[in-house]
């Protein structure tokens, strides 16, 4: 059984480089260290009820 794979030839040359700037690298970071906080403040909770 054979398969049949097509190649574009324009393939990766339209591609738009896209402008990130520095405050939204900063929102991602605080939204990764809140979602942290949150987790483990979560799993302490959990132990507390467990072994209080």
């Amino acid at each position: 059984m054979a398969s049949r794979l097509t190649v574009e030839t324009d393939f990766g040359h339209k591609a738009l480089k896209v402008q990130r700037n520095g405050n939204l690298r900063r929102k991602a970071w605080l939204a990764v260290f809140a979602g942290s906080a949150l987790f483990w403040g979560a799993v302490a909770v959990v132990i507390w009820h467990i072994w209080g």
